[in-house]
């Protein structure tokens, strides 16, 4: 724990990046929460917030529950990356799409975070309902729709990519989230408590993405057929 003076210090020095704050509030416009984290301060972690609205915080509330998992893994070497994204949910059930930028000095310690927040809750409503109503228009021809098939998938195929760089950094992150809950490396773990930990992810939706049995598997020293015989006893 630092000192008050210290984390006066650090507050200074994250200052400097508020005008950046600023500018990307500009650009992005209302549909985008702009967060300056004071990682010495989680409790009070705020320093400056722009919309808000979107989360209901203000400068001097808290970090989101993710946040500390992701410092815990910068500061112990376990998580090398300057950003990370993931897809989080308000308390009033707004889905948000994040992306977290890590703030370290010279010394290549972590001092801060800016976090974009995206509400993007209104966009997967209209994209659900556009869906709905193409699949009930008629007069869509077969040629149309497999010449609009050839011109998006090399677009899917980037989107995919970028998507699943997105999605590995999240699974680590719940990994180790979950991992420093169960309160033990995955080397010590017994059976019993190898399931509770895929317990734990599986509560949390962990398995809905893509590729995450190999990933566990791999994080446990196990076959993916023992973390399926987890699963399927959890």
């Amino acid at each position: 724990m630092k000192s008050d003076g210290q984390n006066d210090g650090n507050r200074e020095f994250l200052e400097q990046y508020i005008p950046l704050l600023n500018f990307f509030s500009e650009v992005c416009g209302g549909e985008y929460e702009l967060v300056l984290h004071d990682v010495a301060r989680p409790e009070a972690s705020i320093v400056a917030i722009r919309n808000g609205h979107i989360s209901g915080r203000s400068v001097g509330s808290t970090m989101s529950e993710y946040a500390p998992t992701f410092i815990q893994l910068i500061q112990s070497g376990g998580f090398d990356e300057d950003m990370v994204a993931h897809v989080d949910r308000t308390t009033t059930g707004r889905i948000l799409e994040s992306h977290t930028f890590f703030i370290k000095d010279s010394k290549g310690e972590l001092r801060g975070m800016i976090c974009a927040n995206h509400d993007v809750t209104d966009l997967l409503k209209l994209h659900d309902a556009l869906h709905e109503k193409i699949r009930t228009l008629n007069g869509l021809s077969r040629e149309f729709a497999e010449r609009t098939k050839e011109e998006t998938a090399g677009l899917e195929a980037i989107f995919e990519k970028e998507r699943h760089s997105n999605l590995d950094g999240l699974m680590d992150v719940i990994i180790e989230q979950a991992l420093a809950e169960c309160g033990q490396a995955p080397e010590e773990m017994t059976p019993a408590d190898r399931m509770r930990f895929v317990g734990i992810l599986k509560s949390r939706r962990f398995f809905s993405m893509k590729g995450a049995v190999e990933k566990v598997a791999g994080r446990l020293g196990v076959s993916e057929a023992t973390v399926y015989r987890y699963l399927k006893k959890a």
